[in-house]
């Protein structure tokens, strides 16, 4: 079953989120998640007219903190027998050129290094440690070049091959501003720089590398020796290199494996066991950070001895706090940030969004001057005059018990004065790509929080529902504020002192109550938590949306053959979002064994074949094209009693004690068709916690909690059990 969320937005511009697994890894959905998303959104360069070393306009942009003029001339490139790397007279670089038995994928990142050890032998001054290319899988590459002896189009192989890794680079290094990445087309000869950013692609105009050397070696240096912002990397944030092994060698073991090839009649890599031999039909190329400095601090820079054919990838595959719900906390810091004038130190990535096209959300747990923080960095849709929305809801807010307090806040700088925001890049703004661009955001936040999953009782999961069920009703009727987000993802339990509360966090799409009800159809809800109505409307956009693509042949690019996008609007009540609450409640209760965010495999849960329904997350859970079907299951879910027998059949044993609060509020949904009140719901809850014991025994919450470092010792000991309390 997939397990990861996706958020709805017009015309499937997708962000999805993922608190609970890996995502599923197969070619195909990778393929089609990544197409879904760039929809009309890659811009592809013009240049000069008459022109031919002319690079586009985003290049000379991003590599404009390198400069160029010491690079020696082309015909004075040697390599390491003092051979000319460049032939003037038949205008070819002879070391890129395919050799009969020989690979490719081989013999084309021995020239790209050896051009490298050349620029580093004229000029000394360019680094004394440059990254190299690999023609196999790096497990911790920064960049990527495709090979391919076909013209290029997005839609071939090796474009969308770029796409699903550009996808996998930001999954991996979530704090890049951009993914850059090459390919090498028609028979190797064209080079074009790739840019993905979280508003689409932009491509820009092929270089011939043997007919304009110059261009292509400056191309080589700013990616091989500039700064890291040059490929993508944000200045104002430092990972520690430690972290960054660790992070990688376990994102690309866990995505990579068992991958099924896809057919192609190009050539393959003798061994399937990497990432290029299994994810392309073309060649691939990676730049390994492993011996690159860009997205480390100057300070923590080791030093390798430099040669042009790199040794066998040995990089230690580890379990990645950043990936998977591993126990194992990290001592120190995993870097730091800067926001204004104030340096935090990075604890912890808590949070993290998956995707190209969207928000791009990293939270970390920070600390300054020994306090804790949460940081919330990024990409809001619009340009400065909108993107503080948040801001002036928490700052609207604060008084309300549960919602998170506002510390200070940053428009990212990419230099001073100047924000760093995606339309900068783009050569020209299409009808397609009206509306999409996204300004850098961070927001610094207290108090820190667990996600509601990680409840340590019954009782204290229903009252944590409760008390976000009371922050709506407060929002709204104290405030005329809609939250219209309420999801797993943003449901949290916030310790305090003598117990715990619940919270709600997230407010960006948050929006002030409209007369008509009618809100921006962007940021309405994360899918498997969205209301039935909320998915009817979301669905009639979309095939509004499809229907308007069926002409368009090459669906990638960015078009003016449409019309502008504007957003439209959707109805939305506060009916909605006490809808979503009771998905929340029915996905923990399936999902999970227990407390403390014990995942349930239900593939392993022993069920009869031949009386089985299929799982109600699983009914609810799917992708934007699916949600005028989610609608439809949800609304089934409410008009038999053969559904709301799912609810005793599906939940864990655990929460068996639950059923009939669960059955309870399904008859107040089905009786009052959706338009449920608050105070009705909180009834429901009060009626049950005061119910449910303040204690538990709990085996293996003790064992947990140890794990967690909660400091309680002697836990394993089954003698020295501990009882958990729930302060109301």
């Amino acid at each position: 079953m997939p397990k990861h969320f996706l958020s709805s937005e017009l015309g499937l511009k997708i962000a999805s989120l993922n608190p609970l697994g890996v995502i599923q890894s197969d070619i195909s959905s990778m393929d089609k998640l990544t197409s879904c998303e760039l929809n009309r959104l890659i811009t592809q360069e013009t240049r000069k007219e008459g022109d031919a070393n002319d690079m586009g306009y985003l290049l000379p942009l991003i590599f404009k903190s390198f400069n160029p003029t010491n690079l020696p001339a082309t015909d004075t490139l040697i390599d390491s027998t003092n051979k000319p790397l460049y032939d003037t007279i038949k205008k070819q670089w002879p070391l890129a050129l395919p050799k009969k038995g020989e690979a490719i994928e081989k013999t084309f990142p021995f020239f790209l290094n050896s051009l490298t050890k050349a620029l580093l032998r004229s000029v000394p001054s360019l680094g004394t440690f440059p990254p190299l290319w690999r023609g196999s899988s790096s497990t911790v590459p920064v960049e990527i070049a495709e090979l391919t002896t076909t013209s290029y189009t997005p839609s071939i192989p090796a474009g969308k091959t770029l796409d699903t890794k550009a996808w996998l680079i930001f999954r991996e290094q979530p704090w890049r501003r951009f993914v850059l990445s090459l390919s090498f087309s028609n028979n190797y000869n064209e080079l074009r720089v790739h840019v993905h950013d979280h508003s689409g692609g932009i491509v820009t105009p092929e270089i011939n590398i043997h007919e304009n050397p110059d261009a292509f070696k400056r191309i080589m240096a700013c990616i091989v020796f500039g700064r890291r912002d040059c490929i993508g990397f944000d200045l104002t944030i430092t990972i520690n290199p430690r972290m960054t092994s660790l992070l990688s060698g376990a994102f690309w073991a866990r995505n990579i494996k068992g991958l099924p090839k896809r057919r192609n009649r190009a050539a393959r890599l003798n061994k399937p066991s990497s990432l290029d031999a299994q994810i392309t039909p073309t060649k691939s190329l990676t730049l390994d950070a492993r011996t690159q400095f860009h997205s480390l601090p100057d300070h923590l820079l080791s030093s390798n001895e430099f040669t042009d054919e790199p040794e066998a990838d040995s990089t230690p595959l580890v379990d990645s706090p950043i990936l998977g719900n591993t126990d194992a906390e990290v001592d120190d810091a995993i870097g730091q940030i800067t926001i204004n004038e104030n340096v935090y130190d990075l604890l912890k990535v808590i949070f993290c969004n998956q995707g190209l096209v969207g928000r791009g959300t990293v939270c970390y747990l920070a600390r300054r001057e020994g306090e804790e923080f949460i940081i919330k960095d990024h990409w809001v849709k619009g340009d400065e005059s909108v993107v503080l929305n948040e801001v002036e809801m928490l700052k609207a807010l604060k008084d309300i018990p549960g919602v998170p307090q506002y510390v200070e806040h940053c428009l990212v700088e990419v230099e001073p004065g100047k924000v760093d925001d995606t339309q900068m890049y783009r050569q020209k703004i299409y009808n397609s790509t009206q509306g999409i661009y996204r300004t850098h955001v961070r927001l610094v936040l207290k108090p820190w929080a667990r996600p509601l999953h990680e409840f340590r009782t019954r009782k204290e999961l229903i009252k944590a529902l409760r008390d976000i069920v009371l922050i709506q009703k407060h929002a709204v009727e104290e405030h005329q504020v809609l939250h219209r987000d309420c999801s797993l993802n943003n449901s949290m339990i916030e310790d305090i002192e003598g117990g715990s509360q619940g919270a709600l966090i997230d407010w960006e799409f948050t929006a002030r109550i409209a007369s008509d009800d009618m809100y921006s159809a962007g940021g309405t809800g994360t899918i498997p938590f969205m209301s039935v109505s909320a998915l009817k409307a979301m669905g009639k956009l979309n095939y509004q949306y499809s229907e308007g693509m069926k002409s368009v042949k090459e669906r990638k690019l960015a078009t003016d053959h449409s019309t502008i996008q504007k957003m439209p609007k959707i109805r939305h009540t506060y009916h909605d979002d006490l809808e979503s609450m009771f998905y929340v409640f029915g996905w923990i209760c399936i999902m999970f064994n227990g407390p403390m965010g014990e995942e349930c495999c239900l593939e392993d849960v022993d069920r009869d074949p031949d009386n089985m329904e299929m799982w109600l997350t699983e009914r609810w859970h799917g992708t934007p094209e699916e949600v005028t079907q989610k609608a439809e299951v949800k609304h089934y879910f409410f008009q038999g009693d053969s559904m709301k027998a799912c609810i005793g059949e599906q939940f864990a044993p655990y929460f068996q004690k639950l059923v009939p609060l669960a059955e309870e509020w399904y008859d107040l949904m089905r009786e009052k068709r959706m338009k449920v009140e608050f105070d009705e719901v909180v009834s429901i809850f009060d009626k049950y916690i005061n119910a449910l014991p303040d204690e538990e025994d709990s085996d293996e919450l003790s064992k947990k909690a140890k794990r967690l470092g909660d400091g309680k010792e002697g836990m394993d000991d089954p003698s020295k059990r501990t009882k958990v309390e729930v302060s109301l």
